[in-house]
């Protein structure tokens, strides 16, 4: 009844709003045309690689103005989930944790299957998505393998986020906000034009909360967090052809991670700390020079990654497991482009792409006294039981024992990529085709070297004595691998009118192999077992092939369009798809404990369609809604049975993490008052998204049903201030984030319960 009731009053006051405004916009505030609305505050820049601008890409694509990102209150690229149709980016318990499904594809650890490039300078690590979104110009989501152009890990889609050039905006800004639950923001920056060639730009920003989710253990907020950073740009024009960027950001948090409830308890009750901290910094380098007919582009961009994880790996008040795990990583990447920039009926891209990424992660995990008594004393003390004449008696004294891995992971790769677009082919105004053609070598490689010690009383068999013994177990080796792929590519395109134009196109995309790490504690458990039995320890090949995992590869098929039915009111796109992938890594828990492995699980298929509709029935208001449909399954997954497990086929269960459908619908209303009344100007922003049936784990007997979150905002202007009150999750929804099973126990993350507050914005 509530629930019910909440909604009708908001529909109620949404449509009076509507028709008050079109009465009182009517004749007072000129009808501007939909391309205005949508893309006013956005800066069109062409991209690098492409010859064809955003408005008649063709692909499914989603673009977001500063204008969009403040009205969806859109902070980080989690807040974009089912405002895009079929993004699904959810919130797994810390910033470290960033999975991105688009089209059911995704991973939820390992290597991505969407790639970020945040002013054309590519993220290598998934635990650097999770960045605070400030000051940016415009962000586009690229639905659809993007594996031609950008190579590995586009198998999903890419997203793009470009900041602001001091060259073409100009002010200072500052913010201040606060809400419940603890929340304080604030942010400022600064873009100013030094001459008519030069500009520079500054910013910083700070969040922070109390938390949202309590454990029981301590009675304190698991999920505490502090949120810091900021960026500088520098522009200069040296010449009217050439041109020079130089940027550097930096990102710093401090979190309380990881508040998994126990489903049968309903609690979150663990004893050890849980956090999350990490520095990240990213530089730009991008010289763009302007020929008579082509344009020649150069990204050079480093990242810096150091960051550091602890996690209760049982997430009870027992002693079983612990993880202290860092990762230091330094990313190089350098990619030239050349091509057309005329409007001919052939156009043309060219390009090259390097790059190096070293990673290096030490991830000890401890086993306390309770995981030693479960999992070895009562190992040890059955088969003494079994056979007490010829098995000796086991008594482990060691309260803690570390199961220490270190692990370097340098990786390079080079490829080269070409792009043809043939226009006003067959005589035919607005009928076009591209080819494109990538050639991505890749070179892989993980060092390993974990170690156990265990301490131990032996008493032999007929001895009245226990001596003291130790038992040491290394694991040390290494694993490489090489992968080299050819993608192709192929769209025909017919624009119908300058505003409309249909396309159907295939393409191939793979994610790479790799070697899992989170599984060496769990193999470092079984190792000591052997010894401790005196049995032969895994040889570094056997470590290899059960560490090794193969890439994943995929060809996307595409029939879309975009669509102005009634001109400058509104607006359609629409996309059928079906995705057939081949050597799917899912990842799985191993032994039901703390440890996890990505694996190859066969065939899938990924099959659906999106709509997505704009609409501006008169000045002042604006309308959207936005529908994904994703049927991922899997076509031919049967596991083998092993010594504990019988085998399993799991062909035509959906993919797990990837939710069903995705659904938003949201408007804008605003008026301006021309200092008539006590504001200038007033907007008021809504928009419900919600998430269909999501799967948990390949078995499918686990799911979240559909659930939706309502935010809203109102934003009220007076000359040079701008006071904004907002709500998040506003019905309060209670639902799943994720879940998961450890230890013969399901866990699960909570999403985050209502927020509101209020901030001030002054523009100088």
């Amino acid at each position: 009844m509530n629930l019910k009731f909440y909604i009708n009053s908001l529909s109620l006051i949404l449509s009076f709003f509507l028709v008050s405004l079109c009465v009182f916009s009517e004749g007072n505030i000129p009808k501007d045309t939909l391309y205005t609305q949508l893309k006013n505050d956005i800066v069109i820049l062409s991209s690098t690689k492409e010859t064809n601008s955003l408005k008649s890409l063709p692909a499914a694509v989603s673009v977001f103005s500063p204008k969009n990102l403040e009205q969806l209150q859109v902070h980080s690229l989690k807040d974009l989930t089912a405002i895009v149709p079929n993004y699904f980016a959810a919130d797994y318990g810390s910033k470290m944790t960033s999975p991105v499904y688009i089209r059911g594809i995704g991973a939820r650890s390992g290597d991505q299957t969407v790639s970020l490039y945040i002013d054309n300078v590519p993220s290598f690590n998934t635990t650097s998505f999770d960045v605070e979104m400030f000051d940016i110009q415009r962000v586009e989501v690229l639905r659809g393998t993007q594996g031609t152009l950008y190579g590995r890990n586009a198998m999903g889609g890419i997203l793009n986020i470009y900041t602001y050039s001091p060259l073409s905006y100009q002010g200072t800004t500052l913010k201040v906000g606060g809400g419940n639950y603890g929340q304080f923001s604030a942010n400022a920056s600064h873009y100013q034009r030094l001459n008519n060639k030069m500009g520079f730009s500054v910013g910083a920003y700070y969040k922070q909360d109390d938390g949202y989710f309590t454990n029981e253990y301590n009675g304190e907020k698991v999920d505490d967090m502090k949120n810091a950073g900021g960026r500088a740009k520098f522009v200069w024009d040296i010449s009217s052809r050439l041109s020079a960027t130089a940027s550097l950001s930096y990102d710093f948090v401090d979190q309380g991670a990881f508040p998994y409830a126990n489903i049968a308890t309903n609690e979150i009750n663990y004893n050890s700390d849980s956090y999350y901290k990490r520095n990240l910094i990213t530089n730009g380098i991008a010289l763009r020079y302007k020929g008579d007919s082509y344009e020649i582009n150069s990204t050079t961009g480093y990242q810096y990654l150091n960051d550091k994880m602890n996690m209760d790996q049982d997430y009870t008040p027992k002693s079983f497991f612990q993880i202290n795990q860092k990762q230091n990583q330094n990313s190089l990447s350098q990619e030239m482009t050349i091509k057309s920039t005329t409007k001919a009926d052939y156009q043309w891209s060219f390009g090259g792409y390097g790059f190096y990424d070293y990673l290096h992660t030490t991830s000890p995990v401890y086993m306390m006294k309770d995981a030693i008594d479960l999992y070895m004393q009562k190992t040890m003390d059955g088969l003494h039981a079994s056979n007490p004449q010829y098995i000796p008696e086991y008594n482990f004294t060691d309260d803690v024992i570390d199961l220490n891995s270190s692990f370097k992971r340098p990786i390079y790769g080079i490829a080269a990529f070409h792009q043809s677009t043939f226009n006003n082919i067959l005589q035919t105004p607005g009928l076009s085709v591209t080819f494109g053609l990538r050639l991505d070598y890749e070179r892989t490689k993980l060092e390993y070297n974990s170690d156990a010690t265990v301490n131990y009383m032996l008493k032999p068999p007929g001895s009245p004595v226990a001596m003291p013994q130790v038992t040491e177990t290394k694991l040390i080796g290494s694993s490489s691998d090489d992968f080299l792929e050819l993608l192709p590519k192929m769209v025909i395109k017919y624009q119908l009118d300058p505003a409309s134009y249909m396309y159907v196109s295939a393409s191939r995309g793979y994610k790479t192999g790799g070697n899992n790490i989170q599984v060496f504690a769990d193999l470092l458990q079984e190792a000591l077992v052997n010894g401790l039995m005196r049995q032969a320890v895994p040889t570094e090949e056997q470590t290899n092939d059960r560490i090794a995992y193969q890439p994943e590869y995929s060809w996307n098929y595409e029939l879309g369009g975009k669509f102005e039915p009634i001109k400058n009111t509104l607006s359609a796109d629409i996309a059928i798809y079906y995705i057939d992938v081949r050597d799917v890594q899912i990842t799985q828990f191993v032994n039901t404990r703390g440890g996890r492995m990505i694996s190859n699980a066969g065939k899938a298929v990924s099959k659906g369609f999106e709509l997505g509709l704009k609409a501006r029935p008169c000045s002042g208001f604006y309308l959207y809604a936005n529908y994904g449909y994703a049927d991922a399954r899997f076509k031919d997954y049967q596991t083998s049975a092993t010594n504990d497990k019988d085998a399993v086929n799991y062909t035509n269960n959906h993919i797990p993490f990837a939710p069903e459908s995705t659904f938003s619908v949201g408007g804008s209303i605003s008026a301006n008052f021309k200092k008539k009344l006590i504001i200038d100007r007033f907007t008021f922003d809504t928009n419900y998204a919600g998430i269909g049936r999501v799967f948990w784990a390949e078995n499918n007997e686990m799911s979240q049903g559909f659930y939706g979150t309502l935010n809203a905002s109102l934003s009220l202007e007076k000359n040079i201030f701008e006071l904004e009150f907002w709500g998040k999750n506003i019905l309060d929804r209670d639902y799943n984030a994720f879940l998961f099973e450890s230890m013969s126990n399901y866990y699960v993350q909570k999403g985050k319960p209502m927020r509101w507050g209020a901030s001030l914005k002054i523009k100088l």
